[in-house]
């Protein structure tokens, strides 16, 4: 386990989706995996990030959610370490930052707004009825898909779990409240100013499920990766470095 700023340099899970897309060919790069490369490259010549970290409001979301997510949904079975990036065992080019972990799973939670809520959580919901394969979602939501994946490496854990989470607005009321009367965002390591739209925009304006809506705020599938998939990413990961080493 290490400090965020050793994701320097290194490539993410966050983004390893990108290394998986392939030139015309079939056998080369393509465009999102050269253009990634550069800034891998850029990183690593100036010793620092070339992202300066803008937070946005859909990011703070994220982060405040998976903590209530936490706290309304899941078992001690779980241990929630966002904050903590690891870097893979042999390979130290390749880190991760996943949000919880249990005894044998990566887990990976995403707090999205409505629209991309439903989409990911009807996926997940028909990926547990057997109605779409792991081969149709990772070709919908591949940014999803590898991260996971690419925890799981990391990691060395057999299994990976995906999870979706959106408040009911009786969840939302309370969240604002605790907002409104506790610590809970400076004990997240979020500034006031940051989580201060949560409380301050109608709650209308928020992602929630309504009162009286059947429709499920918390989806999980649970999945052990393919084991083709996992020799590609190596691969991918690997080529990506040798090309980035030798230029």
């Amino acid at each position: 386990m290490v400090e965020v700023k050793e994701r320097i340099g290194r490539f993410t899970s966050s983004q390893i989706w990108k290394l998986t897309t392939s030139d015309r060919s079939g056998k080369g790069f393509g465009s999102p995996a050269l253009t990634y490369i550069e800034e891998k490259r850029a990183e690593r010549s100036l010793g620092r990030s070339i992202d300066l970290g803008a937070v946005s409001q859909s990011l703070t979301w994220g982060k405040i959610m998976e903590y209530y997510c936490n706290k309304f949904h899941l078992d001690i079975s779980y241990t929630l370490c966002s904050n903590v990036t690891d870097v893979h065992p042999k390979y130290k080019f390749w880190s991760g930052s996943k949000d919880a972990t249990k005894t044998d799973t990566a887990v990976e939670i995403k707090c999205f707004e409505p629209k991309n809520f439903y989409q990911l959580s009807m996926a997940l919901l028909k990926l547990d009825a057997g109605k779409i394969t792991l081969d149709n979602f990772k070709k919908d939501f591949k940014e999803v898909y590898w991260q996971v994946i690419s925890n799981a490496i990391i990691l060395n854990k057999p299994f990976c779990e995906i999870i979706i989470y959106t408040p009911t607005e009786e969840q939302l009321i309370q969240i604002r409240q605790e907002i409104e009367e506790t610590n809970v965002l400076e004990k997240l390591g979020i500034e006031p100013w940051q989580g201060r739209f949560i409380i301050e925009k109608d709650v209308y304006n928020l992602p929630y499920i309504p009162n009286g809506i059947e429709y499920p705020n918390f989806v999980k599938y649970r999945f052990q990766p393919i084991a083709e998939d996992v020799i590609f990413l190596n691969q991918r990961v690997l080529m990506a470095e040798k090309l980035l080493s030798n230029e």
